[in-house]
């Protein structure tokens, strides 16, 4: 029996000697059309996508529910970089995958159209990026495997795994998408907060997000370590007076500068 690549030679080398009916384009149209579509579909996208995600969370005081907080967070990927984009604030995070054991960490300032370098491995305030999965996914490999499958629906690329966590702190419910890597709903609960994810839209057309991480690498970048020899840039003042360079934490800020919390987990 021949091979797809045989077939095609084959049919190619009958269309040359006019024997072949129907041209090459309508056969190869025909087999694209008898394919089916998770044949088609090999969740390769999750290379390069763009995921939004709406987050909520709520504090409760005196069994009461008070001061809601809402954002967005757009996670960007392009095969070993990875992208946090915090639009209320026009920061985004930026990671890059150098190989098992070394990341290495930018900070991008949309606003200002400039940029924050470290290098590889570098500890920021006593913090070394080690584990990649917690930023190409925003949850660790090592918090999924620890919790419990409750059921899974769909096939290929869609396919979602609902994941249960039950502890003295608090409950955590994950809806995950295997195939993609990607959180598609995330809640946790505890006495005190309540935190809830939802992706809400997700584009996997690569020149969109090659487009983007093309847009943050025309920021003018400054080493981190070079920061403290220039007191004449009045970005870098305002930066390090906000808080956003001193702290060297991924997280959520209002517009004041103000940290909200890091809601990574």
């Amino acid at each position: 029996m021949l091979g797809f690549v045989d077939f095609v030679v084959y049919s190619f080398r009958l269309q040359q000697d006019n024997t072949l009916k129907y041209p090459i384009s309508s056969i190869l149209l025909l087999i694209t059309w008898l394919t089916p579509a998770s044949a088609q579909q090999s969740c390769v996208a999750q290379g390069q996508l763009k995921a939004e995600y709406q987050i909520t969370v709520k504090h409760k005081l005196q069994n009461m529910i008070s001061n809601t907080k809402e954002t967005t967070l757009i996670l960007w990927r392009k095969n070993n970089v990875v992208a946090h984009q915090y639009p209320s604030t026009r920061i985004t995070e930026m990671w890059q995958q150098i190989n098992d054991k070394m990341i290495k960490p930018m900070r991008f300032f949309n606003e200002y159209n400039r940029a924050i370098e470290y290098q590889p491995g570098e500890v920021v305030h006593g913090k070394k990026e080690t584990n990649w999965s917690y930023r190409n996914q925003l949850i660790s490999d090592n918090l999924l495997t620890s919790m419990q499958t409750v059921s899974t629906h769909g096939e290929t690329c869609e396919q979602v795994v609902q994941l249960v966590q039950k502890t003295k702190k608090g409950d955590l419910l994950i809806e995950w998408m295997p195939q993609l890597k990607l959180i598609k709903s995330f809640q946790y609960k505890d006495p005190q907060r309540q935190e809830n994810w939802q992706l809400v839209e997700l584009d996997i057309q690569s020149a969109k997000t090659a487009a983007y991480f093309d847009k943050l690498y025309t920021y003018q970048s400054t080493d981190y370590a070079d920061i403290g020899d220039d007191h004449t840039d009045p970005f870098l003042t305002k930066m390090v007076t906000l808080g956003f360079v001193e702290a060297g934490v991924s997280g959520f800020y209002n517009d004041k500068g103000q940290q909200i919390g890091d809601h990574h987990h």
